[in-house]
């Protein structure tokens, strides 16, 4: 029995303290965290640090409970600035794309700053990224070039509310088929959008490394011609129909593997910015 306890023991310690190789490249990892109970405790907000330092995880995009105590933020940021971790603000919905909810954004971009203002530089959030995704909307399949110039317009709202003094960082998570969504004015709304914003996590979910570095070519491209940064993602979390765009069968030696190999082939775009995973606890759940 204590045989069996200690080699138990050993097995959960290793999947939480084994050291995942950095990037070929040197660039950053990064992770989404939506479930915000996690930051409550001392307990929690170690155990994601430790994840995160043993991923070679510098950022993390965090999302925004307005019901949640500043201080569990407060804690958590500083615990990450503490570890070279910087932490973004997350949030978003579908119909934040359409004009008549713009007053999410923009109570998103006021919480934040007058979080920010309230609190110390060590525990301050260093940007924003927005989760809209409209093409979930009945409106996307009725008028798609009249959705896709609203969500171009509420992002380019939530990029300049968010540069008024004090500015922070402006990012948004995107599907990689933008390129083939035109607008009106026959350019591609991806384009549109990587020119807008400061960065763009690309959701290239693809489970190969190669086809993860086919799917993002124009992407990078257009961060290179505009000189913004672009993170590619991959996803851990089950999607039983299509299991060829997740990681969570395969396990996290296979991810590590193809975060490598796509590293390589895009690492010589200046707008490349690194990998993101979603999402933390999918990561921190996959299989050894």
């Amino acid at each position: 029995m204590i045989i069996t306890l200690v080699l138990l023991l050993g097995t959960f310690i290793t999947a939480w303290s084994a050291l995942a190789a950095p990037l070929p490249s040197g660039k950053p990892k990064a992770t989404w965290l939506w479930d915000t109970s996690l930051i409550t405790t001392t307990t929690g907000r170690n155990q994601i640090i430790q994840f995160a330092k043993n991923q070679q995880i510098s950022r993390i995009y965090l999302q925004v409970n307005p019901d949640l105590a500043k201080s569990a933020y407060r804690n958590m940021i500083k615990t990450a600035a503490g570890n070279n971790i910087e932490v973004y603000a997350l949030d978003g919905a579908p119909k934040w794309a359409l004009p008549e909810n713009r007053g999410q954004i923009a109570s998103l971009i006021s919480w934040v700053k007058t979080y920010n203002a309230s609190v110390v530089t060590n525990e301050r959030f260093a940007g924003i990224q927005l989760d809209v995704e409209p093409y979930l909307l009945p409106e996307w399949s009725s008028d798609q070039s009249g959705t896709a110039q609203k969500w171009l317009d509420s992002l380019t709202y939530f990029h300049d509310e968010t540069k008024k003094a004090p500015a922070l960082s402006t990012s948004a998570a995107l599907p990689f088929w933008l390129d083939s969504v035109p607008l009106s004015s026959g350019v591609a709304l991806g384009e549109d959008l990587i020119a807008k914003l400061d960065e763009v996590a690309l959701m290239s979910y693809r489970d190969e490394g190669n086809a993860i570095a086919d799917l993002v070519k124009e992407e990078l491209a257009w961060g290179d011609k505009y000189g913004k940064k672009v993170w590619l993602s991959l996803e851990t979390n089950p999607v039983p129909d299509t299991p060829y765009i997740t990681f969570y069968e395969k396990g996290r030696a296979e991810m590590d593997k193809q975060m490598a190999r796509v590293d390589e082939l895009v690492k010589a775009h200046p707008s490349y910015a690194g990998i993101a995973v979603h999402d933390y606890t999918g990561w921190r759940d996959l299989k050894n």
